[in-house]
């Protein structure tokens, strides 16, 4: 019988009859190579080059962690500035999984998860983000981290121009060095999503933070927010339409 492979880590399963007298190098291929993987593994994925949505590359036995990227232990995500989705390749089978996501994408490089062939995604990791995902090849779980989940760190790169901020982020604001900037709230938000901003510079006395809403409120209207106090720290939460963003700290 010839061997066969599990469907989460693609483990060699010794057929009966099979490499007599030397299962062993299977046997040590699957602990050296693809358990070590899959328990303390971090891969680095530069998505520079790399197209919208890009699959998880995913090879039986003891490959290479390039041409096995889904059963790596943690993924860094890095190189991009536009948002990905990032899937898992449906073939043989969508499959359990668990995820660490370290997102280190700039400007509006998201990362979020999907399983090909299916509508089902996850939730967005903001650049910066860092996330565990859990999947059952048919749902995603956020278990810490992530987009509407608190748990995510302060970005590492202040922001000095227009952007877009994502739920989750927390955002160091400088407009000592370009100027006064806006930033846009996103579009979709869920109840009890948070982000965070603060002024490292000190300087919104003298140059703004213009808020776009998006849609929704903040600040009680539906127009453009401004903050103008230098040195202010807050955490915008989404309330539900009626009432939109709403700051919990000052």
């Amino acid at each position: 019988m010839a061997s066969s492979y599990t469907t989460r880590l693609r483990t060699e399963l010794i057929g009966t009859g099979e490499q007599s007298n030397s299962c062993g190098n299977t046997t040590n291929n699957n602990f050296s190579n693809i358990f070590d993987e899959a328990i303390s593994a971090v891969y680095s994925k530069n998505l520079g080059s790399e197209s919208s949505p890009y699959t998880l590359t995913y090879g039986q036995g003891p490959v290479t962690q390039a041409n096995n990227e889904d059963r790596q232990a943690a993924i860094r995500f890095h190189g991009h500035n536009s948002a990905f989705i990032i899937q898992q390749e449906s073939t043989p089978q969508l499959h359990d999984r668990i995820y660490i996501i370290i997102n280190d994408g700039t400007a509006n490089g998201t990362i979020q998860l999907k399983l090909e062939g299916t509508s089902t995604v996850s939730d967005i990791v903001p650049p910066g983000g860092r996330a565990i995902i859990a999947t059952n090849g048919t749902s995603f779980y956020t278990i810490a981290g992530g987009g509407s989940t608190n748990g995510s760190i302060w970005t590492a790169t202040p922001l000095t121009t227009t952007a877009n901020v994502f739920s989750g982020q927390k955002v160091f604001i400088d407009t000592a060095t370009t100027g006064a900037f806006t930033v846009t709230l996103p579009g979709d938000p869920a109840v009890g999503d948070e982000i965070s901003f603060l002024d490292i510079k000190s300087n919104l006395g003298t140059a703004a933070l213009t808020v776009n809403p998006n849609g929704k409120k903040v600040f009680g209207a539906t127009a453009n927010g401004t903050v103008s106090t230098n040195g202010a720290g807050f955490t915008l939460v989404f309330t539900g339409n009626a009432d939109g963003w709403i700051i919990t700290e000052k």
